[in-house]
């Protein structure tokens, strides 16, 4: 009798060692890895690897040194971090269903965007991944900035990204975005509202050297955009520097004929001939509107130094795109 449950026990025992193997083997969590991954639409698997992983009672998973690469939706994702601690795996059988995430110190790229030492909490569920992120630095194309934090909140049909606030250009932008989750099929709303404090036109001159030259200065305002992959919705932008901004003469050089003989004058057409700038007190610049590519807005500028004060009204026709939008405001500062 005692000799049979020795046996018993034995078995039992080797059952539990066999069970903290398999659990604590890298093979396992890269291989279910790689089936969730590759279970979801648009989402192809080309790199998993994980150094280390621990499991743990009740449902505790932690993997170290993950190296992850994904072609989503045709465009690269890859995902360092250096540990991913993962709770809540006995609830993926229950009704509940709610794991949880943490990740930190990691370094994210996609497509033409990244971010370094960034931090996740995220909570995934049947009604998708949210939770708080923060980041070092990030940047998208040649836009640029750092001390990044927001809400993320991603279901089957759309981002949102709540709480946004980050460093840029000498100043801070707040705001929050929603983005379609599957742009490529030209459906689904994006919105954007968007604030900024004392964001310096000096230092945007590798996003937009133009500007960088003919506008100097430190703008407060705000934009809000709303639309789908193929027209604009709505569009109202009110982007205002107070005090201490810089014009250059030449976007003035169609006024001059409108202007009396003085010598604020005669000092206008020497900064146009020269290439020179004019101090402003005051300069802000509105759009509004986007129904059928169709916007108004104002150009109030204000300088002492040529003795001038200018409410210009400006229409905007364009195609109906969020491109065609910025296209006119490159030209505009030409």
């Amino acid at each position: 009798m005692y000799k049979k449950r020795w046996y018993v026990l034995a078995v039992f025992m080797l059952m539990l060692i066999g069970v903290a193997v398999m659990f604590n083997t890298t093979w396992l969590a890269e291989f279910v890895t790689v089936r969730v991954l590759a279970s979801k639409p648009g989402v192809v698997v080309r790199r998993v690897h994980i150094a280390h992983q621990q499991f743990s009672l009740p449902g505790r998973l932690e993997l170290q040194q993950i190296d992850l690469a994904l072609e989503v939706n045709g465009k690269m994702l890859t995902l360092q971090a250096p540990q991913v601690l993962i709770t809540g795996l006995q609830t993926s059988l229950s009704s509940d269903r709610r794991i949880l995430a943490a990740m930190e110190n990691m370094t994210v790229r996609y497509d033409l965007g990244q971010a370094k030492e960034a931090r996740a909490d995220l909570t995934l569920d049947r009604d998708g991944i949210r939770g708080p992120l923060t980041a070092f630095e990030a940047g998208w194309d040649k836009l640029r900035a750092r001390d990044v934090s927001l809400f993320l909140i991603v279901n089957s049909s759309e981002i949102e990204l709540r709480a946004v606030k980050l460093a840029a250009y000498g100043g801070r932008i707040t705001g929050k975005v929603f983005m379609p989750i599957k742009p490529a099929e030209k459906t689904g709303t994006y919105a954007a509202e968007l604030f900024t404090d004392g964001l310096d036109l000096a230092r945007l001159a590798e996003i937009n050297p133009e500007i960088a030259v003919q506008l100097n200065g430190v703008v407060t305002g705000t934009l809000k955009i709303e639309g789908d992959p193929t027209s604009l919705r709505t569009v109202d932008t009110d982007l205002v520097m107070p005090t201490g901004g810089k014009i250059s003469a030449s976007l003035l050089a169609a006024l001059t004929q409108y202007l009396p003989k003085s010598q604020e004058k005669k000092r206008l057409d020497v900064l146009i001939r020269k290439g020179g700038k004019i101090a402003l007190e005051a300069f802000s610049f509105t759009i509004k509107g986007g129904e059928a590519g169709k916007f108004a807005g104002n150009v109030h500028l204000m300088s002492r130094e040529i003795n001038l004060e200018l409410n210009l009204e400006h229409e905007i026709n364009t195609d109906g795109t969020i491109a065609s939008l910025f296209g006119y405001w490159e030209t505009f500062f030409h």
